[in-house]
């Protein structure tokens, strides 16, 4: 397996994971002196030992994952919100306030994968915390990639976008 071929792999398992599995989800990182470090013979030839460390990641919670506020301007086509997680986390359902009508979501990106099948938009009200609406089967969100949200204002007026996760994160 090519340097290209490992790094799609390892690619696939973090973008798009179903769930957060704390035994696997920040396993033993191997870490040289310095990131990039070259590999080096010693004098004599003897090696140095290999500094390396036991997973950080101890237990799997329920939590929330708050994206906090966004301002989306009067007549925008796509406004970014981009949010980047404390910790791992696999949402179970999107929640966005119900007082707020209007906007649309165009896209949600986590990595490079964006979620949605339509650039069109969904409406926000879908997302609410009174919608019965089915929610997606959304992947985990790392620390690493984040998510973007992209919303879009057809209203005449700037309105707040308020999103927050509800689902499992793994902690320390």
């Amino acid at each position: 397996m090519n340097e290209f071929e490992r790094a799609a792999a390892a690619l696939a398992r973090g973008v798009g994971s179903p769930s957060v599995d704390p035994r696997y989800v920040g396993g033993p990182s191997v870490s040289p002196r310095y990131v990039g470090a070259p590999a080096v013979q010693t004098p004599g030839g003897t090696q140095q030992p290999i500094d390396w460390q036991p997973g950080n990641y101890t237990a799997g919670d329920v939590s929330m994952f708050g994206l906090g506020t966004f301002v989306i301007p009067a007549g925008s086509i796509g406004t970014n919100c981009v949010r980047v997680p404390v910790n791992p986390i696999t949402p179970q359902r999107l929640g966005c306030p119900s007082t707020v009508q209007g906007l649309l979501l165009l896209s949600a990106v986590i990595g490079s994968t964006n979620l949605f099948n339509s650039t069109f938009g969904i409406p926000i009200e879908l997302f609410s915390e009174v919608s019965t609406f089915p929610q997606i089967l959304w992947p985990t969100i790392d620390t690493n990639t984040g998510i973007t949200l992209v919303v879009a204002n057809p209203t005449g007026a700037p309105l707040n976008f308020s999103p927050t996760f509800y689902g499992t994160q793994v902690r320390r």
